[in-house]
């Protein structure tokens, strides 16, 4: 019960850092580039689902439909943002990846049924990590073909990206045998401790990119 109640008041820093992000975000809304904006978007959605997820759970006592939605949202607002601002080239067959997979999150959706949180299968959260890491594989692929990458920025973030999906399939490949054993706790704690890192990266870079572009003249921005 003691880590029960720890995990209730330490699942409040998600929420409180993403309101964080916005509201930094907000602050430099006119210099922030076209980049970090996504990411302010990307911040919102999560804030969006994290709400709407302890509403539901409250109303219902179970939000696992919940789950289900952000996996959706996070894989397409990902794939929208490295087609719109890191690849180049079209990459048809990873399009072709992305599309299976939004449509399999849509059939889970739509056969979704609420029972037991034992009964729950997390594949549909497996497919949204497995297809942003080909995202971030496919774009270091890419960079190291043309070798002509000029940001070291975007190789960050990608990298930073590639690491924490990676973690977070790892966390939900065994879920349910995890789920039902005593150290329930510590995997909860595990997936909010890298996604509080995760967040906090990518709101040191709205951070940093606004701060910057404030500080430089208007024509050069």
């Amino acid at each position: 019960m003691q880590f029960v109640k720890i995990y209730d008041i330490l699942s409040y820093l998600t929420p409180v850092l993403l309101l964080g992000g916005i509201l930094i975000a907000f602050y430099f809304r006119k210099t922030l580039d076209s980049i970090h904006k996504s990411i302010a978007y990307y911040l919102l959605a999560m804030l969006f689902t994290e709400i709407s997820g302890r509403i539901i759970g409250d109303y219902y006592h179970n939000n696992l439909i919940v789950l289900l939605v952000y996996s959706i949202l996070e894989l397409v607002m990902l794939a929208y943002f490295y087609y719109k601002h890191l690849f180049k080239a079209k990459h048809k067959l990873i399009l072709f990846i992305v599309f299976l997979a939004v449509i399999y999150i849509l059939w889970e959706i739509y056969v979704f049924e609420i029972r037991s949180i034992k009964e729950f299968q997390t594949y549909a959260k497996v497919v949204d990590n497995f297809t942003i890491i080909l995202l971030s594989l496919t774009f270091f692929h890419e960079k190291i073909n043309i070798f002509k990458e000029s940001k070291w920025d975007n190789f960050r973030l990608n990298a930073v990206i590639l690491a924490f999906f990676s973690i977070n399939m790892l966390f939900f490949l065994p879920y349910n045998f995890i789920i039902n054993e005593t150290i329930g706790f510590w995997f909860w704690l595990g997936i909010l401790s890298s996604v509080t890192l995760f967040n906090s990266y990518l709101i040191s870079q709205i951070w940093k990119n606004g701060r910057t572009r404030k500080l430089l003249p208007s024509g050069s921005r």
